[in-house]
């Protein structure tokens, strides 16, 4: 009887050790369709090819704040405001010379900001030196209508009571990848 139960203990922790592996992985479907377009699922279907995706990993890479102790003389709070500096301010999303595939002239834009944004400031986003939409008070834009070929970013964060700009990131240039309209007779004719 001991045999049987020592036996059945190391069946469920060899089980246990097992799973904990598995669980760092996982398989995924990926599948190219005729347009191009990418398509991953959870399930094979026809014409896809299984993939391991690590799910341990952190996927998601912004800049990496230093921490700047406060001086003892001046608490953070009575930090003068045209002194504040954000310690991150940087366009995560387009990374810098990428090309996006945006068919419908669709782009997301995330900007990294650390700390916080203030209660008075918004951040401005530039795509070629003008201001695209309003100013928000959360990081991420959601351009429409852009046209093919090359473009710069740069997140502007403003003042809320002047209006005035109180620091700008760096410019970022991305590539809006879109089909163009002379080729569209060429596919339909194959």
């Amino acid at each position: 009887m001991k045999s049987l139960y020592l036996t059945v203990l190391s069946l469920f922790v060899l089980a246990s050790c097992s799973l904990a592996v598995l669980a760092k992985e996982t398989v995924m479907y990926k599948k190219i369709d005729k347009d191009g377009n990418v398509v991953f699922t959870d399930k094979p279907i026809p014409g896809s090819k299984p993939i391991t995706v690590k799910t341990d990993v952190n996927v998601v890479s912004t800049p990496k704040p230093t921490f700047k102790a406060p001086s003892i003389s001046q608490p953070t709070e009575m930090v003068d405001e045209k002194e504040f500096q954000y310690e991150v301010l940087a366009i995560d999303t387009p990374k810098d010379d990428e090309g996006i595939r945006a068919n419908d002239g669709r782009i997301n834009v995330i900007v990294a900001v650390t700390p916080n944004l203030r209660p008075n400031h918004s951040v401005q986003l530039k795509m070629d030196g003008n201001n695209t939409g309003q100013a928000q008070k959360i990081p991420y834009f959601n351009l429409s209508d852009v046209e093919r070929g090359t473009h710069q970013l740069q997140a502007v964060i403003i003042d809320d009571d002047s209006g005035e700009a109180v620091q700008s990131s760096d410019t970022v240039s991305f590539h809006a990848l879109i089909a163009s309209r002379l080729n569209q007779n060429r596919r339909k004719k194959r």
